[in-house]
């Protein structure tokens, strides 16, 4: 799936509404939070550093436990991981990524850039084993029957609290 933006700080909601949308078509909620992160913090980038009027967004599937958040624009500067202060502003967006990637890397074009990560699909949680049969009598007398011993049981046990010892 891929989708073309603005080079405009209102199209990072847009493109966080593209990807969800992907998502949730793909049915993989369990990824949605992750994913908008990554194509935020990439077209934020593309927002602030490409040279073309519109980057474009690309959610892909390369293998079936993997979804692949890319962002193409026209710059050919490479991005890098910053090293910012603890007053600055910007500057994490590559190092958020590395850290809720899976991997990242950038892709040299040749009018440009595909900067993209990987995100590791969340495995099914495991089906609930089933539950346990109740046994069940077939026949109205096994079902006295099973009454009958309920009660003797119960005289039983009513006996045997109430006799002096």
């Amino acid at each position: 799936m891929t989708k073309s933006f603005p080079r405009e700080a209102t199209s990072v909601p847009e493109a966080r509404q593209f990807v969800r949308a992907a998502l949730d078509e793909w049915d993989l909620p369990d990824l949605t939070d992750t994913a908008e992160l990554v194509a935020s913090e990439l077209a934020t980038n593309a927002v602030v550093h490409a040279r073309c009027a519109f980057y474009r967004v690309t959610l892909s599937r390369p293998q079936p436990d993997q979804v692949r958040v890319a962002v193409v624009d026209h710059s050919r500067s490479l991005p890098r991981v910053a090293d910012p202060g603890d007053e600055d502003d910007h500057g994490r967006g590559l190092a958020l990524i590395a850290a809720v990637a899976d991997k990242w890397g950038t892709d040299r074009l040749n009018w440009g850039k595909r900067v993209w990560a990987d995100l590791v699909v969340p495995p099914a949680p495991a089906p609930e084993p089933p539950a346990r049969e109740v046994p069940m009598y077939g026949t109205r007398r096994a079902q006295v029957l099973y009454v009958l011993i309920l009660a003797a049981v119960a005289g039983a046990v009513i006996v045997g609290l109430v006799a002096p010892n």
